[in-house]
């Protein structure tokens, strides 16, 4: 089962949900408030090993939009 990224609106708690892809786009219970929360769109990081071993970010080095921190996320209201 595929791991969810989802932002609470009532207290802004941005938090992860291992569920199936049928429940993707439903409404997840915030585990701080029990708020329903909506779906957050979700960045991804990928590694390349160099020929010497060492492993290198390509892509997705970054968090999630502008707005969120590790603990909130301002802008999915």
């Amino acid at each position: 089962m595929p791991i969810y990224e989802y932002c609470c609106p009532k207290c802004g708690l941005k938090f992860e949900v291992l569920r199936p892809m049928s429940k993707a786009n439903e409404a997840a219970p915030c585990p701080t408030c029990k708020n329903g929360a909506k779906r957050a769109v979700s960045s991804f990081a990928a590694f390349a090993k160099s020929s010497s071993g060492s492993s290198a970010p390509v892509a997705g080095a970054g968090g999630g939009c502008s707005g969120c921190t590790s603990s909130s996320c301002s802008t999915c209201h």
